[in-house]
């Protein structure tokens, strides 16, 4: 009973990293609305985006319009030559040989903490990434996260049990699966039973492998009756929907979803009935597979969906149509019971979304929770910044934002004072060469944001990175770069003490002139009680919708 279309890239609806052209959709249903309203004989268009133009000028056809397409060159791309090749292939061959790739690459977790998985006593189960880990206590075999920070010490504190699933994402700390493997056995036998550690690809057996290309190839034999219906839907869309459709039904998106629920499936079946469940919500495609193997194992309908960041306007994965929150009982929208919301910010931009209220809860934003009692030098020194002040620069997740950021800062140098002093803190899965930006006199650093911000005195961020939060709630003044090809997806956006640059020009007289704001607004933008009294509300209570119990704070 669980539809396929959920795991779609059209159902994701990821605008920031997985499909940029909605973007372009979208400022082309405003386009259209406005050409409508105002008479004009020609359009004409410059880009280098070839859909984009094939959408152009059928939108242009339809109106009617005079069309003119003045074709830019590509930028040099700095991919190289085997994985353009590899992009190049047809995806009835990339997805296979991307299956091979992750099986190879993934093959050592094998079995790894599978045994204590099944025989756990524990009944609350969380779902992260084993990822963003404290490289201290991975040292000593003890698991911290950067995601989950003082949950688990509150776990711990009142000897909770848990059981944790892992999605393995290779970094500097784990490089290989081997790494993570060793990790993992070690995490289990510290513990003793009270945590219990695995990863998804701990549940890899050869007939499960057999099984996903099954439903990789059903879902092929569907890609010709789909692609056919969502363009004739489409209209003059369709040529920027299209790579979508073909990844979703054929490409290594579609191989990756079904791998995916295929492993969920098997890893909660195999795991005893639990009353509550946690997973780290980004509505990606894998989770709706999660989500409905949780259902289908039958384990308690207390299954939470945790934001661990803001939730930000222009990020699409985060709203559906209302109409999809209503239950039909077939092929639904799988939904976890309730999203843990951690703060009034995230909770009112789900309500402006038509989330259903009665299925928001609160609790503590963890990632955040340092800042409540956070303090920078600058507020209380107030007033205008002196000479000499240090600018935070902090990276993207994706390297074509953060080196889009960085050459726009070595553009503006001549323009800003010279006695200015650069922090680059590139993000955890994004590093930075500073070699490919000569001019930029700077310190590259990967310590803790909050150990930086305390050295710094205003911070300059990329569009989307979740890192502009820490600034502003801590008091630091931001600049956010504008690069005019997305929307405006910072999650300040709004907020009138943020600076929204989108030249250097811009930049430099920011960093000149800026100045400390007021700190009262932002008081209220997460939950941040460090004693986690919503997160332990949410533990000792069995809240289970068969009975019809609602949890509000």
């Amino acid at each position: 009973n669980f539809s396929y279309w959920w795991m779609t890239l059209f159902a994701e609806k990821s605008n920031y990293a997985k499909s940029p052209q909605i973007d372009n959709i979208i400022k082309l249903m405003a386009l259209e609305q406005w050409l409508q309203e105002n008479k004009y004989q020609k359009l004409k268009l410059v880009t280098a985006n070839d859909e984009l133009a094939m959408s152009v000028s059928l939108l242009a056809k339809r109106l009617p319009l005079d069309f003119e397409w003045e074709k830019e060159q590509n930028s040099k791309s700095n991919t190289s030559v085997v994985k353009k090749v590899f992009h190049a292939l047809p995806n009835i061959i990339k997805s296979p040989i991307w299956l091979m790739y992750y099986l190879l690459s993934n093959w050592p977790l094998k079995g790894v903490g599978v045994k204590e998985w099944r025989k756990t006593t524990a009944t609350t189960t969380f779902v992260s990434y084993l990822f963003n880990l404290v490289p201290e206590a991975t040292k000593q075999g003890r698991y911290e996260s950067l995601y989950w920070t003082k949950l688990t010490d509150l776990l711990d504190d009142n000897q909770y049990s848990t059981n944790w699933l892992h999605i393995y994402i290779k970094d500097s700390l784990l490089p290989s699966a081997k790494k993570a493997r060793d990790l993992i056995q070690r995490f289990n036998h510290i513990q003793n039973g009270n945590q219990v550690h695995v990863t998804l690809a701990s549940f890899l057996t050869v007939s499960l492998i057999f099984r996903t290309l099954q439903d990789w190839y059903k879902v092929l034999k569907l890609n010709k009756l789909v692609r056919k219906q969502l363009q004739v839907n489409s209209g003059y869309l369709w040529p920027l929907f299209k790579k979508d459709c073909q990844d979703s039904m054929s490409g290594i998106p579609a191989m990756s979803n079904l791998l995916y629920f295929n492993l969920f499936e098997k890893a909660m079946s195999e795991l005893p009935i639990q009353k509550r469940g946690c997973y780290l919500q980004e509505n990606q495609g894998w989770e709706f597979g999660f989500i409905s193997a949780w259902q289908s194992a039958g384990h308690k309908k207390n299954l939470i969906g945790f934001p661990p960041s803001a939730v930000i306007y222009w990020d699409l994965r985060n709203f559906f149509d209302p109409r999809s929150y209503k239950r039909k009982g077939q092929c639904d929208l799988p939904l976890p019971n309730y999203v843990g919301v951690n703060g009034e910010v995230s909770k009112n931009t789900y309500l402006d979304g038509g989330y259903p209220q009665q299925d928001l809860i609160e609790v503590e934003s963890l990632r955040y929770l340092y800042l409540s009692n956070f303090s920078v030098h600058q507020a209380k020194r107030g007033g205008d910044i002196s000479k000499g002040k240090t600018v935070l620069v902090v990276g993207d997740y994706l390297k074509e934002n953060t080196y889009k950021q960085l050459n726009l800062l070595s553009s503006a140098l001549a323009d800003i004072d010279q006695s200015v002093r650069y922090i680059i803190k590139p993000h955890p899965a994004c590093p930075v060469n500073m070699l490919d930006f000569p001019s930029l006199r700077g310190e590259l650093s990967t310590r803790p944001i909050g150990e930086l911000m305390s050295m710094s005195d205003v911070v300059c961020s990329s569009l989307i990175t979740s890192a502009a939060i820490d600034a502003y709630c801590a008091g630091l003044p931001v600049i956010t770069f504008l690069d005019g090809s997305t929307l405006n997806m910072s999650p300040l956006r709004g907020s009138k003490s943020v600076y929204f640059v989108k030249n250097s020009e811009d930049l430099s007289s920011a960093i000149n002139t800026i100045k400390v704001t007021d700190l009262d607004q932002r008081k209220h933008y997460f939950y941040l009680d460090s004693d986690l009294p919503r997160w332990h509300k949410w533990l000792i209570d069995d809240f289970d919708k068969d009975e019809q119990t609602q949890f509000n704070s």
